[in-house]
């Protein structure tokens, strides 16, 4: 894997609108099939002099990212934002995970009903449709994305297994801190999303939230 981190000093001139411009056209970015896994944001403010945006994108390898550079979107993205919005930017590359694993590529799960489970953790956690399986016109699975991590999850059709894992926790997501934990669960809450109560997890703090077959899916702190 190749990893690239720019980070972006906002031009004096950049007012906020060519800002907004310029964080949506970076999300455009992940059309460009060379771009494996893709992540900005603005500067948290804890420190001075920091630079003001910084973005982290993860390609196969070196020759990818020289793909990705030349891709029409990309072009388009730095003529019409990045040349303009961005006053002087810093960058630093680097290799990993090469010859090993890189990460998880996704979760499949088994449900008895897709497109009620693909409702369901849009609903819940903001998983968006990323393509469906169709076969004679009948919905058999479909692929989501969660547009903050990345995760993709697969969902099939298959009402026997789906049945038989009920009450397993297969699916066990992350969040920061039990501040984050505590403003997820009041936002299942909002959206009529039912959960258990909060427990001692390794580590941590947890939560299980039943899906739509009893999958728990278990929230879990990383501290």
């Amino acid at each position: 894997m190749f990893r690239q981190v720019v980070a972006h000093r906002w031009s004096p001139e950049t007012d906020a609108g060519a800002r907004d411009g310029f964080r949506t056209a970076m999300d455009s970015l992940r059309a460009i099939p060379e771009l494996i896994d893709l992540h900005h944001g603005d500067d948290a403010g804890h420190f001075t002099g920091n630079h003001d945006y910084v973005a982290v994108l993860d390609f196969p390898d070196f020759a990818a990212a020289r793909r990705y550079v030349a891709s029409p979107v990309h072009q388009a993205f730095v003529r019409e934002h990045a040349s303009s919005a961005v006053d002087s930017r810093v960058v630093v590359q680097h290799d990993w995970a090469v010859g090993a694993v890189s990460g998880l590529h996704h979760v499949k799960l088994p449900v008895s009903d897709v497109s009620c489970s693909v409702e369901w953790y849009g609903r819940a956690f903001g998983f968006t449709p990323a393509w469906e399986l169709r076969e004679d016109g009948e919905l058999l699975g479909a692929a989501l994305r969660h547009p903050e991590s990345d995760l993709q999850l697969a969902l099939r059709r298959d009402p026997e297994r789906a049945a038989a894992l009920a009450g397993f926790d297969t699916l066990c997501l992350a969040v920061g801190t039990r501040s984050d934990l505590d403003a997820v669960l009041e936002g299942l809450d909002q959206r009529g999303v039912h959960h258990g109560s909060p427990f001692p997890g390794r580590g941590g703090d947890a939560v299980d939230v039943p899906d739509p077959d009893g999958h728990l899916v278990r929230l879990h702190t990383l501290c």
